[in-house]
C-alpha cells in the first residue's frame, strides 16, 4: 500500500506487510522535480525516491515528503538535517553513506534532499 495521509500513516508505522504492486503514486503527488511520463502508463505508476535514502518510498508525508519505510520511522531525526548536511549517494536507509560508488536504485537522480521520481 502506498500511504499518502496521517490517518493511513499512522495505521501502517512499522509494517512491513504490503504488496509492492500497489505502490502508486497519483500524478497529483508531484512535489517538485521534473515529473516523468512513462510512454506506455503517464504518470499513473511512478516510483518515487525517498528524500533521504537510494531505496523506493512507500510514504507520502506532510504533502511534500516521500520516505521509505526506515527513514519514515526515524523521521523525527532526519526530517531536520539540513539538505547541505545529508549524505550524497549512496545512501542507505536512515540517511546513512554506504560505501562504495554505485546507487542502490541504479538510476542517475539528483542530491539526497529532493524530490525525485524514479522511472
Amino acid at each position: 500500500a502506498y500511504y499518502g495521509g496521517e490517518a493511513h500513516c499512522a495505521e501502517a508505522v512499522g509494517s512491513d506487510d504490503y504488496d509492492p504492486t500497489e505502490l502508486v503514486c497519483p500524478s497529483c503527488s508531484n512535489t517538485g522535480g521534473q515529473l516523468q511520463v512513462c510512454p506506455k502508463h503517464g504518470t499513473d505508476f511512478l516510483d518515487y525516491k525517498c528524500r533521504y535514502c537510494c531505496s523506493v518510498a512507500v510514504y507520502f508525508c506532510f504533502g511534500t515528503t516521500h520516505f521509505c519505510n526506515p527513514c519514515h520511522d526515524d523521521f523525527q531525526r532526519v526530517t531536520p538535517i539540513a539538505k547541505s548536511d545529508l549524505p550524497q549517494c549512496p545512501v542507505g536507509p536512515r540517511a546513512k553513506p554506504l560505501s562504495g560508488s554505485e546507487c542502490p536504485l541504479h538510476v542517475k537522480h539528483p542530491p539526497t534532499g529532493e524530490e525525485f521520481e524514479v522511472k
